[in-house]
């Protein structure tokens, strides 16, 4: 699985989080595209191909946990990453019952967050290919569905005729014993 095709939109309101976790997104390969709050995370979301989103959870204007929700309904196979350092007034339950796929309080150790994030894209990976899988699977079935039957001789069609009247026959014959 190779990172750099990966993009990831980072949303929190603090400047310095934001710098931080794009360094760290930066140095494991993935590439970065920035909000400041829910709201301004929809936007990035139209405006650019997103593959997963990490989102801080308390923000002005749509807090993550809206954002989550959100996401999930507009771009369903485009997971989330929630992280917060309020983790009394917000569970993981929470995040996750409204779409989030992984969960992480603040502060974080670059090893937890990097584990979770590795999952979470692997998952992605993961439907993609069994997506990409289907579509292979009706392609070949449209293509077979397409076949026509191959024209059958008349010696054919008389052998089938003639196993027809044997099988009918060896029936009526059984059906008197």
């Amino acid at each position: 699985m190779e990172s750099s095709k990966y993009t990831i939109l980072v949303v929190d309101d603090e400047e310095l989080m934001r710098g931080f976790i794009v360094t760290f997104l930066s140095r494991l390969g993935y590439s970065a595209v920035t909000a400041m709050d829910g709201l301004d995370a929809l936007g990035k979301m139209k405006a650019n191909k997103i593959d997963a989103v990490i989102t801080d959870i308390k923000m002005p204007k749509m807090d993550g946990i809206l954002l989550t929700k959100e996401i999930s309904t507009q771009y369903p196979g485009v997971p989330v990453m929630v992280m917060t350092a309020f983790d009394e007034e917000y569970s993981a339950g929470t995040a996750i019952s409204l779409g989030a796929r992984e969960f992480v309080k603040k502060p974080f150790s670059p090893d937890e967050f990097a584990i979770r994030l590795s999952k979470m894209i692997g998952e992605l990976e993961t439907t993609r290919r069994l997506g990409s899988g289907k579509q292979a699977d009706k392609g070949v079935q449209e293509f077979t569905d397409d076949l026509e039957a191959p024209g059958r001789t008349k010696e054919e069609k008389e052998a089938d005729e003639n196993n027809q009247v044997l099988t009918d026959d060896l029936a009526k014959t059984s059906k008197k014993d």
